[in-house]
């Protein structure tokens, strides 16, 4: 089937904040249940590590997923692997994971994959897609996982980023084998044949794009 979808992580936050959702009759409802009455079959769940702002944390995400579970739609899970917003401009590391080695970050990664996930099964909802990253078309978790700079390409860059990316791959897999495991770029009109061909020679895995 046709998956129509729509992100609605900020949600949560919106309600605290005292907004309320009303369908075309001016009937108040839950956001996941108005994205149900509205013809949608599936929602995004962005997830954060350590967000200073109080939302987009496990506790927020398994609360939103469980709403949106109630009301039959399909979850994606959009790890973010930053206590913000990563996307081409940034992809700054956790607080907690800035000192971190190479090796750690990876081990750090998959920890954090597993435990997002292992909440949602404990919950009885299993995600039907997962994003590895957010807009990674310059990799993630800058420095360590950068693919290039403003001076080229920087060494090691793919290796790198693929050994990070594969890291929340296999985490994924392990706790929901049966989801669709994702790299998420952002631009995704223009021609990446070419990035796709590089992340797959460096030995990237994904399931779908």
């Amino acid at each position: 089937k046709l998956a129509m979808g729509a992100d609605i992580s900020w949600y949560t936050e919106m309600e605290q904040d005292s907004k309320k959702f009303y369908n075309e009759k001016g009937e108040e409802r839950e956001c996941p249940a108005l994205m149900k009455e509205i013809g949608m079959n599936a929602i995004r769940l962005r997830v954060w590590v350590n967000p200073s702002s109080g939302y987009c944390h496990r506790e927020d995400v398994v609360a939103k997923a469980l709403a949106a579970h109630r009301q039959g739609l399909d979850l994606m899970i959009d790890f973010h692997y930053s206590d913000f917003f990563a996307d081409p401009s940034r992809q700054d590391k956790p607080q907690d994971w800035k000192d971190l080695t190479a090796m750690e970050l990876r081990n750090a990664v998959a920890t954090h994959t597993a435990e997002i996930l292992s909440a949602l099964v404990q919950h009885g909802i299993r995600p039907k897609w997962i994003q590895i990253g957010n807009e990674t078309r310059n990799g993630m978790l800058w420095p360590e996982g950068q693919l290039w700079s403003d001076k080229g390409d920087l060494p090691n860059g793919w290796k790198n980023y693929v050994a990070l990316s594969n890291a929340g791959y296999n985490a994924a897999k392990s706790v929901c084998p049966d989801a669709s495991v994702m790299v998420h770029l952002n631009n995704a009109y223009e021609d990446l044949d070419w990035w796709f061909a590089k992340f797959q020679s460096a030995g990237g895995k994904f399931d779908m794009i």
